[in-house]
Parts: structure tokens; sequence; C-alpha cells
């Protein structure tokens, strides 16, 4: 009689919802190095060529200043305002393209737009620009949905990029004059919806211990189970063992 197989789908370490079962993509990088690169190009652009890009920023509550939503966060005045804005949007963009497979598109477009959209309503009368909202929105989502899956690896990362980005708990009030507050207040709000928004799709996360955790499973939960068939196995092997060495004695 032939040993049950009890390598069953079930006892892979995989957590998901029954909405969100895609593993992440081998591409999944891609995006997130090309927004990097894309911030790099706008930023040299600007520059070289004295476009003054900052005219096209978000300027609240004013028609023209609608078209900053789309742009702002493409937009740094410095080279210290891009390098601050661009290791930590490269990381998040590439955590939540990993982790969340199946919203990740969803959940970047909504950092991205409703950020725009709540900093065009509440914000001074000046030109906003760089990308730290979407990184308020990005850490903020990881972070809460970390709490709301209990999600260990989410929280550290939310945690590492405040450590990498400095001060991000402190940006989202009114210190500094020259600081947009109010893009990170409107970004660590869209995070907090987004997650609750999502808070159905569990994150993809594979155990770097799955193979030995799943054997322990499946003798944990089948031994009880079928004992007569573990023993039916040995008895069989003992068999063989016996008949094999009778024939070779004659």
């Amino acid at each position: 009689m032939k040993a049950a197989n009890y390598s069953t789908p079930m006892l892979r370490l995989r957590y998901t919802s029954e909405n969100d079962t895609a593993m992440p993509k081998r591409d999944f990088w891609m995006l997130p190095v090309a927004i990097g690169v894309l911030l790099l190009l706008v930023y040299w652009v600007d520059n070289y060529f004295f476009l003054d890009l900052y005219k096209f920023g978000l300027l609240p509550r004013s028609w023209s200043g609608l078209w900053g939503i789309l742009v702002t966060p493409f937009v740094h005045s410095s080279v210290s305002h891009l390098l601050n804005n661009l290791l930590p949007l490269v990381l998040l963009v590439l955590a939540i393209r990993y982790f969340y497979p199946a919203v990740s598109t969803r959940v970047l477009i909504s950092g991205y737009l409703i950020t725009g959209v709540l900093v065009w309503f509440i914000a001074r009368d000046s030109y906003h620009i760089g990308a730290s909202g979407q990184v308020y929105a990005f850490a903020s989502f990881l972070f809460f949905s970390g709490i709301i899956h209990g999600k260990i690896h989410l929280l550290a990362i939310a945690l590492l990029v405040a450590f990498l980005y400095g001060g991000l708990i402190w940006g989202i009030f009114p210190f500094h004059s020259h600081v947009s507050w109010e893009s990170h207040l409107a970004g660590g709000f869209t995070g907090l919806i987004t997650a609750l928004y999502f808070r159905h799709h569990e994150p993809f996360y594979t155990s770097p211990f799955k193979d030995m955790e799943a054997n322990e499973t499946a003798y944990i939960r089948h031994s009880p189970r079928a004992p007569v068939e573990y023993e039916t196995s040995i008895t069989d092997i003992r068999y063989r063992f016996i008949t094999y060495h009778i024939e070779k004695k004659k």
C-alpha cells in the first residue's frame, strides 16, 4: 500500500485572501526603478534647460494648479530635496508591488491622486512640489496595513522608511514654513484610508522556513487521522527488507 501523499496546497505558508491570490510578478521591480529614473531625468532636464518646472506645481484652490496634482511628485527644488524623496519612494513602491501584487496598481494610483487632491483643498496658497506626500501615503499604507493584518514585516518596512526619511512623524506638523506639512498630512491620511479600503486583501508572504514548517504541519495534522496508513507503510517496508535478505541468502 502506498504511503499517503500529504503535500496538499493548503499546507503552503502563503497568506492570502480569496480576493488576492496573485503572486508577485518577476518584473515587480521595474516600476519602482522606472519611477526613480524618471525623477532623476525630470530634475536634470529642469536644471539643465532652466525650465523652472515649479511653476507647474500644485497651487491650492486654483484651476491652473490642478495640473500640479499630476506633476508635483516629479518636481524637486534641489538635489537634497530629490534624494530625500527618491530612496524612500522607490523602496515603498517596491514593497507595495511585491506584497500586494493584486491591488498594487490601485494602491499606488490612490496614493498618487488622492494625496494631491487633498493638498489642493487644504494647503496654503503656495506652490507645493516634491514626492514627499506620496512617500507618506505609501509608508502609512504599509504601516496601517501591517497593523490590520498583524504582519511584522510590513511594519518593519514602514519603520525602516521612517528611519531613512528622518522625522517622518514630525513632518505632519507645521514646524517649518518652507516645508509642505500639508502634503505630509494628506499623504498619511490617504495611506490610512487606503489600508482600510483594501483591508480584505492580505499581503503575499512566504515563510523562509516553509518546507520545514510544512512537513511538521503535515505530520501533526495527518498522523492522528491515519495511523494505519503509516503502520501499513512501515510494515510493508519491513516485509520487503526481510524478503530481500532471505532471497539473497538462497
